[in-house]
């Protein structure tokens, strides 16, 4: 199998019918402030909102050094038509032992309701087939996530479970959904 480095360095771009999935770059950080700084896009996720422009400069760092280093990373999920940067997905980790990833993503407000995530999300989902040699792909929501939750099924992913209490964030005990869709699963899908 492909090491780690070899799949994601240099970072690939992706393109689906309506956006390209691309690596950040600093040019990036207005955009990611203008939705990453309101509370509605933050109240399901595990950071906080983003008060400065350095907050979302420091987002972007990490970024940077996730490229440089070969590991996951966000994409950028940018417009075709408009060439506007909406929002980011990603593998949040890979376990290359055991053939299975995580994905995140959040979107602008602006572009809710409009199947970018899906259809970015569709995209990851193939790379992490076709590319990374996956065997399950999952992702966890806060159980009050519904809009997250309606993505994940329309990826075709499989609810699994609640896991209870299972984070501490922003003060709270916060129950979590587990979704999750296999390699062949997937295959059946296409």
């Amino acid at each position: 199998m492909e090491t780690n480095t070899s799949i994601l360095k240099p970072f690939p771009a992706l393109e689906t019918e309506r956006l390209i999935l691309r690596p950040l770059t600093l040019a990036d950080k207005e955009a990611i402030f203008d939705y990453s700084s309101r509370p509605e896009v933050a109240q399901y996720v595990t950071w906080e909102t983003h008060k400065t422009l350095s907050d979302s400069e420091a987002f972007i760092d990490f970024a940077l050094n996730q490229y440089e280093a070969g590991g996951v990373a966000p994409w950028g999920m940018v417009i075709k038509a408009t060439n506007q940067l909406i929002g980011t997905i990603d593998f949040v980790s890979w376990n290359q032992t055991h053939g299975y990833a995580e994905i995140g993503y959040v979107c602008s407000p602006d572009h809710w309701g409009k199947g970018y995530t899906p259809e970015a999300g569709k995209a990851c989902l193939s790379f992490g087939f076709e590319k990374m040699g996956l065997t399950r792909i999952q992702a966890r929501t806060f159980a009050e996530n519904e809009a997250s939750q309606r993505v994940l099924k329309k990826l075709g992913m499989t609810y699994e479970g609640t896991m209870r209490k299972w984070m501490k964030v922003k003060g709270k005990h916060w129950d979590l959904t587990m979704y999750s869709i296999l390699r062949e699963e997937y295959e059946t899908q296409e």
